[in-house]
């Protein structure tokens, strides 16, 4: 009986024995273990095995201690750091093996944001060319320091607008650009930006629109190694604006020495009449056939398509500069009759030849569009803007409108410099995104 006895326990022991081997759940200071493992400690953490890796796509030194390669899932901590400048490059953390590569357990993050401090009113003639962004300019002396290995994004965004425009008797809108150069490690990377200025002359007695900010983004990849500190910067050229006040600088304001829109204006000119002729030369009159910028009144003349209408009729507007340059606009359009000879042409005159080539040469060839152009005088001589139509047998017509002749020789301004940051400071943000 006692012989029986032991043999049952000993059977009920290993039946028990094999049940918690195939079913047992493993506690670490617990009784009630959650998982296969279950570590139960507010004090203590868990050690991984503490290895040196080599990079990413290499498993050694990690061995599979059954033989064969590692399996999926293999977990570790490295203690190594590689800056080799590649995507495999390794810094300490845990790293999971995937079948193919470590993985890292917590991603690695960098992000920095370096924003503009002051407004700047750009330069069109500044010495050098670029302006330094304040905060963010060559003087600033600012860095980034990567501590990572692989690939960063760079973002640079950017807030450009206008000035103040010259006037005129109507409407004029004026396009300011400029050239914003990021230097990053030694290397320029550039691109250009455009804001637009207005001015109407309907509205309140004349009303300027500046400071219109366009923002714009620029984008950059670059490879960059852990612990490398790179130096960058951002500035700003302002290319000449012209129809902006002193062209986009500090100088003298514009003056018009001819600002006509023709509503009420004597026509001056030298022309042979002819009765068949719908227009006696050159007349200011609301025409049917205007030019596209052409409003109200414009000096216009029309042959009709009569075919007995032949006259040739040049108007001249006269004007005496005090500087030595000019810049002239107009709009106009030409029409002419084909297999006819007719022609407009328009230039300046000094009372005894005319000076430099012509503005606006049409032979035979129809054209409707705004006329805008610097030209060299010389100050104290009186000089005639002229319109020559020319027709000698069935022509159409020509119109003119918004003549305006200006000089930079007004007071000192400085309102028609852009702005760089005038709503939105610039930004430039880096970020790593990984190997």
């Amino acid at each position: 009986m006692k012989k029986t006895t032991l043999f049952y326990s000993f059977n009920l022991i290993a039946i028990v024995f094999i049940s918690t081997i195939a079913f047992a759940q493993v506690g670490i200071n617990t009784t009630d273990p959650k998982g296969v493992i279950d570590f139960n400690s507010s004090t203590l953490g868990v050690v991984y095995p503490n290895v040196a890796l080599l990079a990413t796509n290499d498993p050694t030194p990690v061995v599979n201690p059954q033989g064969g390669p590692i399996v999926e899932g293999t977990v570790v901590y490295n203690t190594n750091t590689t800056n080799n400048g590649l995507i495999t490059d390794i810094y300490p953390g845990i790293y999971v093996w995937n079948g193919s590569e470590w993985v890292v357990h917590y991603k690695k993050r960098q992000s920095a944001l370096h924003n503009q401090t002051a407004l700047l009113r750009t330069e069109s003639n500044f010495v050098g060319g670029y302006q330094d962004v304040p905060g963010l300019g060559i003087s600033d002396a600012k860095t980034f320091t990567a501590k990572y290995s692989g690939l960063y994004r760079i973002e640079v965004k950017t807030n450009f607008a206008g000035g103040r425009t010259e006037t005129n008797s109507s409407i004029f809108v004026s396009q300011a650009t400029g050239q914003f150069r990021f230097l990053f490690g030694g290397t320029p990377y550039s691109f250009e930006t455009k804001a637009f200025s207005a001015f109407s002359s309907y509205i309140g007695g004349g009303k300027h629109y500046e400071g219109i900010w366009k923002e714009s983004y620029e984008t950059t990849y670059v490879n960059l190694n852990a612990g490398t500190t790179y130096p960058f910067s951002l500035s700003f050229d302002a290319y000449d604006a012209l129809g902006f006040l002193g062209n986009g600088s500090t100088g003298p304001t514009s003056v018009n020495l001819i600002n006509e829109n023709f509503e009420s204006y004597t026509v001056v000119q030298t022309f042979t009449p002819d009765p068949e002729c719908p227009t006696a030369g050159w007349v200011a009159s609301a025409a049917a056939n205007q030019c596209s910028g052409c409003s109200g009144k414009t000096l216009n003349i029309n042959a009709n398509d009569n075919t007995n209408c032949q006259q040739s009729a040049t108007a001249q507007m006269s004007f005496t500069p005090t500087v030595n340059t000019v810049n002239i606009s107009f709009d106009y359009r030409f029409r002419e009759k084909p297999s006819n000879y007719d022609r407009f042409r328009v230039y300046l005159h000094d009372g005894t030849a005319q000076v430099g080539p012509y503005l606006v040469d049409h032979v035979n060839t129809s054209d409707n569009r705004v006329y805008n152009g610097s030209h060299t005088v010389i100050a104290g001589t009186t000089y005639t803007l002229r319109f020559e139509y020319v027709n000698t047998s069935r022509g159409f017509y020509a119109s003119v409108d918004n003549v305006v002749i200006s000089e930079l020789s007004g007071p000192i301004s400085d309102e028609g410099r852009g702005y760089v940051g005038n709503e939105v400071d610039c930004q430039i943000e880096f970020t790593y995104i990984g190997e």
